[in-house]
């Protein structure tokens, strides 16, 4: 939750990145993430775009690049970089 607030600050009140538990009801506003996790995916499952990303760690960097790849994907679907 801390990031959601940094990022919501250094970003003009942005909040490219929402924080939900395997147990929160707001779990339901994202389906694709509900039927990984059902699914027997491992943790932790992160949204981006898309697509569905299961990174061996989260940090500040590795949001930072997710949200540059998504940056470069034009309105048509192409660009952006590999996972």
């Amino acid at each position: 939750m801390y990031l959601n607030q940094d990022f919501s600050r250094r970003m003009d009140g942005y909040r490219p990145l929402r924080y939900i538990d395997v147990d929160d009801p707001d779990l339901a506003e994202f389906p694709v993430l509900g039927t990984a996790l059902a699914s027997g995916r491992g943790l932790p499952l992160v949204l981006v775009g898309d697509e569905i990303k299961s990174p061996p760690a989260i940090s500040v960097y590795w949001i930072e690049e997710q949200l540059t790849r998504l940056s470069r994907v034009g309105a048509d679907g192409n660009g952006g970089g590999d996972n």
